[in-house]
């Protein structure tokens, strides 16, 4: 057996693993303690999710279905039963949503909070209301044997059969499917157009014999996909031309909202050219992502978690004074708990330091609106030198990603052609000082995107350093992403394409081998995907020879724990909270030297070999210790919001034993934080003033 080869019987299949994450997220919507908002929202993450693992990752399986059925995963699961299995497990967690969101409304309902799903009994005061606030409806009217007219994406329609011909009704606007009624003081009330739109349809159509109505939606698959050589000008064209052709790519779900299967849903499959394979039917409201609308409902904290303010540290407080921290001592951040605001500061007191000489930055995902790139557009108006890789390629950010290229452009910031094949997916931020052999070095790395939204929003670790042999290894990195050569293999650095997965690889067998010598091996890690067959057999091997190997892996782990002389020193837990857990860390014992890495790289064939990647070390005796006992370890020890990964692929809610305390890791980082990291390494560190110079 191979590390590129099939480990079949050995690997759990990455669509299921991923299925079951989703599964677990809307374990979040399903428990009772959540508050009802929250629990909304997570069963709106659920659909969300799931129509992105359809444009993506089922439109990729399905394309290999159709053309290679026989051909084998890595677990050995051809791609046709990789597809049945996909769709079994879809229906079975549609099934269990729809149960959960109606107790989530009978919820919200008890709690002043009412939203009309259902529209089965007359009530002339709610209709009247709709029909006054539901605006024009877009129809169209179609023969039997006439196509159907175009069906944009992102929106829902209803479906309406006569005898012998039919219409669909289309919802332009997310704001007029979900509607704001009128209420009391103290509540709110909302109705679903889609759903009255079914039980008044007579009334709507009076001079037609209406046979069946219901509402339905497709999903497309993504329609960028980057299998040619691109350069620069063609790349860009290309995702500019796409814009007006997503509309056009092939369908590959339509979804039925509807309590049984129907020849007008039988009619629209055949007229989309879809088998039955691709028909979803669902006696549930679809695209649920409407309902972040109620979730961002003012007047209701008793319906959400309490909110959490990101603490600004005493060092920082005085706002331009990041560098100055920096001179005196590495600076670690843990957002959400930590203000992404310092990171912002730290670009804004750049662009106006005089003596800032040069800004090298690189953006994946950074919003519509950004701080960031606000500061970056500064200081090439102040005469600076700024360089900017932006990542033209990252799914689903593709044209919001070109227009700040442009924008970036505009303002005089150099940008760095797209390279060929190629993601580029670090979080690496550079400021220099001086000239000639008196460079100084100011870098940030972290393992999230430089995206003040979703740094509210998920966990994420950055390190602020002066260190110089980092300084000039990320310097080199920037030099080569502007020269668009693949960096060099470095000594501090770690970095994908061309030498991340060796790194790794090598970490975990010297840590096998240093235990066979003197024991006490262990391994700890935290990612959100552990898909990679290589990486995977060596923890196997790792855990053969008595290494304890502690896995926090949010989504995939296509990684089988537990099993007797394979893995049952191997232990995978996964966390889903309020907060996306999003850091990667790694940590090897190394004999009680402990080596400890933070990255933007999950352990997947596509970050070790397709994309840009940064694994760097937290050098910093006092940050090392604090990231592995505090955030490792207590993350490990979550009994609350944690699952257990066992060998036949289902996960197990932990549970404090019997007198044992309750531990949720993130309200323990909150606490942390608010408490500026009282009782903790960080404690002096982060009261203690940098020094003058």
């Amino acid at each position: 057996m191979t590390a590129t080869g099939y480990m079949t019987g050995l690997l759990f299949h990455r669509n299921l693993s991923w299925l079951s994450f989703n599964d677990r997220v809307l374990g979040e919507a399903a428990d009772p303690s959540v508050p009802p908002l929250e629990r909304l929202r997570f069963a709106a993450i659920v659909s969300s999710n799931l129509s992105e693992f359809f444009m993506v990752r089922v439109a990729e399986a399905a394309r290999l279905a159709r053309r290679s059925p026989g051909k084998r995963y890595p677990d050995g699961l051809t791609a046709a039963q990789a597809v049945v299995l996909i769709r079994e497990e879809v229906l079975r967690q549609k099934a269990r949503q729809a149960a959960v969101l109606e107790d989530i409304l009978n919820s919200l309902r008890r709690n002043s909070v009412l939203i009309h799903s259902r529209f089965d009994a007359s009530n002339p005061m709610l209709d009247s209301e709709i029909r006054r606030k539901i605006g024009p409806l877009r129809m169209a009217f179609r023969k039997a044997s006439e196509p159907l007219p175009e069906l944009k994406d992102e929106r829902l329609h209803v479906f309406v059969r006569f005898p012998g011909e039919y219409a669909v009704i289309t919802l332009e606007r997310r704001e007029q499917r979900l509607l704001r009624l009128d209420a009391a003081p103290g509540s709110a009330a909302f109705a679903l157009t889609e759903r009255w739109i079914c039980a008044h349809v007579h009334e709507i159509f009076r001079d037609r014999e209406v046979i069946e109505a219901f509402p339905f939606k497709v999903i497309r698959e993504h329609g960028l996909r980057y299998t040619f050589d691109d350069d620069e000008e063609y790349l860009e064209e290309y995702i500019e031309q796409q814009s007006a052709r997503l509309g056009k790519a092939r369908m590959i779900r339509l979804e039925v909202d509807a309590p049984y299967y129907s020849e007008g849903a039988m009619f629209l499959a055949s007229a989309l050219r879809l088998d039955s394979a691709s028909l979803y039917r669902f006696d549930m409201p679809l695209d649920l992502r409407s309902l972040f609308a109620v979730y961002s409902l003012e007047g209701f904290p008793q319906l959400k978690y309490p909110p959490v303010s990101p603490v600004t540290p005493a060092p920082f407080a005085a706002g331009g004074a990041v560098m100055r921290v920096m001179e005196e001592r590495d600076v670690l951040l843990h957002h959400p708990y930590d203000s992404f605001d310092i990171v912002v500061n730290f670009l804004k007191a750049a662009a106006r330091d005089p003596e800032v000489r040069e800004i090298s930055h690189v953006v994946y995902r950074a919003g519509q609106r950004s701080p960031v790139m606000e500061a970056l557009k500064e200081a090439a108006a102040n005469g600076k030198r700024v360089t900017v890789y932006v990542e033209l390629k990252a799914r689903f950010d593709e044209f919001n990603n070109l227009r700040w290229m442009r924008e970036l452009r505009a303002a005089k910031v150099k940008v760095i052609p797209p390279f060929s094949g190629y993601k580029v997916h670090s979080k690496v931020t550079q400021l220099v000082k001086g000239m000639g052999s008196e460079l100084r070095f100011y870098t940030h790395l972290g393992t999230g995107n430089y995206n003040a939204s979703t740094a509210r929003q998920y966990t994420d670790l950055g390190l602020l350093t002066c260190d110089r042999a980092i300084g000039l290894e990320v310097n080199a990195y920037f030099t080569a992403l502007a020269a668009r050569r693949r960096p060099r293999r470095f000594r501090t650095l770690m970095t994908a394409p061309d030498g991340l997965y060796a790194a790794v690889l090598r970490l975990i067998r010297a840590e096998t081998a240093l235990h066979r010598q003197r024991g006490g091996g262990e391994i700890k890690a935290k990612m959100n995907s552990l898909v990679d067959p290589g990486i995977i057999k060596a923890l196997y091997e790792a855990s053969r020879a008595g290494v304890k190997v502690d896995l926090l892996v949010r989504g995939i782990c296509c990684l089988k724990p537990g099993i007797k002389g394979l893995s049952e020193n191997i232990r995978v837990t996964s966390i889903v909270d309020r907060f996306l857990e999003h850091s990667r860390i790694y940590y090897f014992g190394a004999g009680g030297g402990g080596k400890l890495y933070l990255s933007s790289a999950d352990w997947m064939p596509r970050n070790f070999y397709s994309r840009f990647e940064i694994a760097f070390p937290v050098l910093d005796p006092v940050l090392k210790k604090y990231v592995k006992e505090t955030i490792l370890d207590k993350g490990l020890a979550d009994n609350v919001k944690a699952s257990r990964l066992l060998p036949d692929g289902t996960y197990v809610k932990l549970r404090p034993a019997q007198g044992e305390p309750r531990v949720r890791s993130q309200a323990h980082f909150v606490s942390l934080a608010q408490r500026f990291y009282k009782g903790t390494p960080l404690e002096h560190r982060l009261k203690r003033p940098p020094a003058r110079h």
